[in-house]
């Protein structure tokens, strides 16, 4: 159904001007290439004796600046985004979810961001984290890891995130201890362990305890050039599966476990201590990460497009 639009001031100039040709509404509507109703009703509407494009267009821009504007805005969509922003969905991720779903209360990123605004929830919006800086510290150790098998070695289908199994392994900072964390390229599942120090001995005890299951599903390991990594090959032959690292500085190779990290922070903050966390909390945070909606995986989740199964992430919030 095509949508009226309101005559401009130029177009009722024009009337103005065929009017006092003797040009009929018809031919003005053929002129204007409007319909013949618009144009004979916005002369009717001109009280005076004769036609005057100022008057029509001071009543017509009056009467739309006191008009009620339609607003798909009601308490459902309301109530979603409230739900939402409550568990750090961002408005495209709301938006695209809902439309995935078909859900009624569906808007646009744009309605939901000028809801966001109307509401002062803009606090609630997930925040960026500072500039990334290079870790020399953490990417310079790769003279001392042994055997390590560099990412130009890599196999080529593994950038092509065609196949499940390739995983991106890295450590999260806290006060009293660290998280290891392993991100699977193609379904995007996240996957974290708290450890006390980020020796090579506990950090490959929590990669193979957290693969365990996904062990069927585990190809290949890339790594930075950390030294907690130096045990890879006890990784490799415990999960068997083949390890590689990324060159040194170069973490955007890893870039899909750099951002998941991100997710991580936004529930552990730098200076957070996780000592105290209990496990339930840690695995709740994890079902958090992995049912939120990705962009890249057209709206599904990461738990989605592991199993293979949908589930309505909007009626559950």
């Amino acid at each position: 159904m095509k949508q009226y639009k309101q005559l401009t001031l130029k177009e009722r100039y024009q009337i103005e001007t065929f009017l006092n040709m003797g040009f009929t509404a018809r031919k003005i509507a053929i002129k204007l290439t409007r319909s013949n109703k618009t144009i004979s009703i916005e002369i009717i509407r001109c009280k005076l004796g004769h036609y005057n494009a100022e008057v029509p267009h001071r009543d017509a821009s009056a009467l739309r600046a006191n008009a009620t504007k339609f607003t798909k805005i009601t308490q459902s969509v309301i109530d979603t985004v409230d739900s939402s922003l409550s568990i750090d969905l961002s408005p495209e991720q709301i938006a695209g979810r809902t439309k995935l779903e078909k859900r009624a209360d569906s808007v646009s990123m744009h309605t939901i961001y000028r809801l966001i605004r109307t509401k002062g929830w803009r606090n609630r919006l997930p925040r960026h984290g500072k500039k990334y800086r290079q870790r020399k510290g953490s990417e310079a150790g790769a003279k001392l890891i042994p055997n390590r098998v560099d990412i130009d070695e890599r196999p080529d289908e593994v950038d092509l995130k065609e196949a499940i199994g390739h995983w991106e392994a890295d450590t999260v900072h806290a006060t009293d201890g660290y998280f290891v964390s392993l991100v699977e390229r193609k379904t995007k599942i996240y996957l974290f362990k708290r450890v006390q120090r980020k020796t090579k001995s506990e950090v490959a005890k929590a990669i193979i305890k957290l693969l365990k299951p996904f062990k069927k599903m585990c190809d290949t390991i890339t790594f930075d050039n950390g030294g907690e990594f130096a045990s890879h090959e006890l990784i490799a032959k415990r999960l068997k599966c083949k390890t590689y690292f990324a060159k040194p500085y170069q973490s955007w190779q890893r870039g899909l476990n750099e951002n998941s990290n991100g997710l991580l922070r936004r529930y552990f903050p730098k200076r957070t201590s996780i000592g105290d966390i209990t496990e339930q909390h840690l695995a709740d945070v994890s079902l958090l990460i992995n049912m939120r909606p990705r962009k890249t995986l057209g709206y599904l989740t990461p738990l989605e497009v592991l199993t293979g199964k949908r589930v309505s992430v909007m009626s559950r919030i």
